[in-house]
């Protein structure tokens, strides 16, 4: 497989996602204080829609309501006090590197919060793009032309790593791109077999 890109999914393939139950009932108790309201009917009101875990994402209501400084305040105690990045990723991300290959990020996160975790973990890539620069996540169509034009892609030379089977791998692949689906984070050590 001729790879030049490598572009990797953020949540659960990069990051362990636990921090966020963590902070979801610290977040919904600083959006009850702050605006005397129940923050899950607020969220059903404002049409979001809940995730795998069958929770509202804390960060978009906060987005929602005006409270995102809020929200990172409680995210990033959270950040310096976790290790939350999957163990292999330097190594392996340092390996890509040594052999000249584009590291990119697709997420449906915010953009802020993966400079949060680089930050942290002082880990430089070649390029974020968050649902912040598609204008919508990666179930649409629209995520992954706006991928495309912005960074010059070949999909033939990219290859999507992830964890989402609609989101990181049926959807890139109707755009061209080679995909590999992680069922954990043990597996993307595999990427450097390839």
């Amino acid at each position: 497989m001729n790879v030049k890109t490598y572009l990797f999914d953020f949540d659960d393939t990069l990051i362990d996602t636990k921090i966020y139950v963590e902070i979801y009932q610290p977040i919904l108790d600083m959006i009850k204080e702050k605006l005397k309201i129940d923050p899950l009917e607020k969220a059903k009101e404002l049409g979001l829609t809940k995730n795998k875990f069958a929770r509202y994402d804390t960060g978009d209501l906060c987005a929602e309501l005006g409270l995102l400084e809020e929200y990172y305040e409680i995210l990033e105690k959270e950040i310096k006090i976790r290790d939350v990045l999957h163990d292999n990723i330097v190594n392996i991300f340092k390996k890509l590197k040594k052999d000249n290959k584009i590291i990119g990020i697709v997420s449906n996160s915010m953009r802020r919060t993966i400079k949060l975790y680089f930050d942290k973990y002082e880990i430089n890539v070649d390029f974020i793009f968050s649902k912040d620069d598609a204008d919508c996540q990666k179930y649409k169509d629209e995520y992954w032309q706006v991928l495309i034009k912005k960074h010059h892609l070949n999909p033939k030379e990219c290859l999507v790593i992830g964890d989402h089977q609609h989101d990181d791998v049926t959807m890139p692949k109707k755009f061209g791109f080679k995909t590999m689906l992680i069922k954990n984070p043990h597996e993307l050590k595999n990427i450097l077999k390839n």
